[in-house]
């Protein structure tokens, strides 16, 4: 039962960890694609991706993917959310908030 329980802590861990909490080189990089970009709106984008994405799966690293996977799976996920935990749909405001951090954060650390 300890060893379960150390296992599930450790995933548990490992999976919060991958939530990459955005910073202001952060934003300087996001810019870039997303004119007017900022530190807020990457933090809104983590929280939303936090809550709603990790109610059926563990949290992604956002470097896992790049800006084309990351603008295919968002939308499909979001569906494929509302469907299966019947709760109310991620409005597309949301869900670009979401993929702006997705794509900010996987550029910023993948060029790193």
């Amino acid at each position: 039962m300890k060893k379960t329980i150390f296992i599930l802590s450790v995933i548990f861990l490992t999976s919060c960890a991958k939530v990459l909490t955005p910073k202001q080189s952060d934003v300087q990089v996001g810019t870039a694609k997303f004119p007017g970009l900022t530190l807020a709106q990457l933090d809104e984008g983590r929280t939303l991706f936090k809550h709603r994405c990790t109610q059926c799966h563990l949290a992604k690293n956002p470097t896992s993917r790049d800006e084309e996977e990351w603008r295919d799976i968002v939308p499909k996920m979001a569906a494929k959310a509302e469907k299966k935990t019947h709760k109310k749909k991620i409005p597309p405001a949301d869900q670009e908030l979401i993929l702006k951090y997705l794509i900010t954060m996987s550029d910023s650390h993948n060029k790193k």
